[in-house]
């Protein structure tokens, strides 16, 4: 028998590890029998803060309608998450410190401090920065035979540009790096809270200390801007950073990885990729994001009472937005579960979100994906897992944990190179 709504409840670890991957069968279901379906508590309490429930979202349609409605549901109102951070008063005041958790017209004045750094000529000026460092990457790469791809490639080039877009010092960004890392996996640390802190306090102190940093650095936007008329708190600006410090290398690290994972799983589209890699790249990367898109969800609160596909949200009520299941929606995509570079309408996915919310790093995210990802398959074009891949099994992330590559199967599989993986000796 194959499953129902209400089989795997999306807030579990344990429902999400027992399947082994993100939920693309159970969404489907629930898109064709329950768009609209209510997601109880999970067994036990999530990272100390309950759950009540949720209503998840799993058509195209539905999630990009709420996301465009920050009247009806709100970002600021109970957090992105689904836990109940109204229960937590610090947690909450943290969440809402966030772009992520605010809503117009205050998320929209936060926003306008950032978007100069954003704009297509300022992407534009960097990129001669991200193709060098994608150079050096690649390079590091393909001195070994044999390498853990996710943390010792796909994390190095968003982290590094994420501490030049900031403004982190030189002589602390391999610190910086090593408690983003821990974070990335605060899921399932032991002590998440210790984790957090450590964040807190290098940021904190990032940001009494940003007085003498360059003007064009996020962190000086930050210090010295101001937002209605009102200069930022510390606390403000620093909390600012420790969500950007999640959500700034998390698309680029697992999106690269999937990307790598999809061509050793579909030799096709690979062949179909190295026919043209320059004209086919960008198209194959949105493919990418709609596939196996690397963030599963973000939720909304309800604000007032809402009808929708049959059901009756309440005010108050969590909505999750699945943009996993928005992805592989029939209605906008054809064949959905079918990987194809060529795929027309591939960047009409939702992975980097919809409405005010839409990622503001898209366009960063996209412009070091092509730089890495051209150098990494104009110099090794024969990459390949050496081993299957370990997915993280979050509630959170469609993240990948560990993948062991090799970069030269061949001389790998005969012994020779220089690694000692592909050593005779």
């Amino acid at each position: 028998m194959g499953l129902r709504p209400g089989d795997l409840n999306l807030a579990s670890q344990a429902d999400m590890a027992s399947i082994g991957e993100a939920p693309y069968e159970y969404l489907e279901v629930l898109r064709r029998e329950a768009p609209v379906w209510w997601n109880p508590p999970p067994p036990v309490e999530h990272m100390h803060v309950p759950c009540t429930g949720f209503w998840v979202l799993s058509r195209y349609d539905d999630v990009d309608a709420v996301s465009k409605d920050p009247a009806r549901f709100s970002a600021w109102e109970n957090s992105v998450l689904w836990v109940d951070v109204q229960q937590n008063p610090i947690a909450l005041q943290a969440q809402r410190s966030g772009l992520m958790g605010m809503d117009p017209p205050q998320h929209t004045s936060y926003r306008r401090l950032l978007q100069p750094g954003m704009t297509p000529r300022r992407i534009a000026a960097l990129e001669p920065f991200i193709e060098a460092e994608a150079a050096n990457v690649v390079a590091e790469l393909a001195a070994k035979d044999r390498a853990e791809f996710v943390f010792e490639a796909a994390a190095e080039l968003p982290m590094i540009l994420l501490c030049q877009m900031m403004g982190v010092p030189q002589e602390q960004r391999r610190e910086y790096l090593r408690i983003a890392n821990n974070v990335a996996n605060v899921e399932f640390a032991e002590n998440f809270e210790h984790t957090m802190f450590e964040l807190y306090l290098f940021l904190d102190d990032l940001v009494k200390n940003s007085g003498d940093l360059d003007s064009d650095t996020m962190l000086s936007k930050y210090t010295h801007g101001e937002v209605d008329g009102r200069s930022l708190t510390p606390d403000e600006i620093t909390q600012f950073f420790v969500t950007l410090s999640i959500a700034g290398h998390e698309t680029t690290r697992n999106t690269t990885a999937h990307f790598v994972r999809l061509m050793d799983e579909h030799p096709d589209q690979k062949a179909l990729l190295l026919e043209d890699l320059d004209g086919r790249l960008p198209n194959a990367i949105e493919e990418v994001l709609r596939y196996s898109p690397p963030v599963m969800q973000f939720c909304r609160t309800a604000t007032e009472d809402v009808e929708m596909e049959g059901a009756t949200i309440t005010k108050g009520d969590k909505v999750y937005l699945s943009y996993i299941s928005a992805n592989r929606d029939a209605e906008v995509f054809d064949d959905p579960n079918r990987f194809d570079i060529l795929r027309p309408n591939a960047s009409s996915h939702l992975a980097f979100g919809a409405g005010p919310h839409f990622c503001l790093g898209a366009s960063v995210a996209r412009t070091q994906l092509r730089c890495l990802l051209s150098e990494l398959y104009r110099r090794l074009p024969d990459l390949t897992l050496a081993e299957p891949y370990t997915p993280m099994g979050s509630v959170w992330f469609n993240a990948i944990t560990e993948m062991p590559v090799l970069t030269c199967p061949h001389a790998a599989a005969s012994g020779v190179g220089s690694g000692s993986e592909g050593s005779s000796s």
